[in-house]
């Protein structure tokens, strides 16, 4: 972690807490996830009932109001400059997906917590855009963040017998 020196300045501590954010992806990536888990089932194309939808509309308006600002945001904007210094290709596209993706889903939600769907067309359109950009987001996210990413605790005992049977197979 970030040492604090005695005769470090606040903008040098912040400069160096700057720099630590820009690899340092758990907070963000937990709470995207996060919000995309109870963000998904709250699509009409799950029928929750009451109480469920009303406990999950809770969180994910929650972790919208105090992960995104305090957990993503600032990982989102140390982690850019990446984006015009990285070599490898795939990182950058799926990185500037991201961004745009993130951008509309944001907007969105926003809108969706001050105004609500109150049903007319820019509610509705509002509501489908947070839910469509949800899913290529995720995707993407998982893509682009695979090597360094907290599912790999889940998914790497899965992984594991495929990646043996590939060997054998060669």
């Amino acid at each position: 972690m970030l040492a604090m020196q005695p005769n470090a300045t606040h903008a040098q501590v912040l400069q160096r807490y700057w720099g630590h954010l820009v690899y340092h992806h758990r907070l963000a990536e937990v709470a995207l996830y996060l919000l995309f888990l109870t963000g998904l089932p709250l699509w009409n194309l799950f029928t929750l009932p009451w109480q469920g939808t009303r406990t999950l509309l809770f969180a994910h308006v929650i972790a919208g109001l105090l992960l995104f600002p305090l957990g993503v945001i600032p990982f989102w904007l140390s982690h850019r400059r990446l984006l015009q210094d990285c070599a490898k290709p795939r990182l950058r596209k799926t990185g500037q997906g991201i961004e745009w993706l993130m951008i509309l889903s944001a907007l969105s939600g926003v809108y969706l917590l001050l105004l609500g769907n109150p049903g007319q067309w820019l509610g509705i359109f509002n509501h489908y855009v947070h839910l469509i950009t949800a899913i290529p987001f995720a995707i993407l996210l998982l893509i682009h963040a695979w090597r360094w990413s907290v599912l790999q605790v889940l998914f790497k005992p899965l992984l594991k017998p495929l990646s043996r049977l590939r060997k054998h197979i060669r």
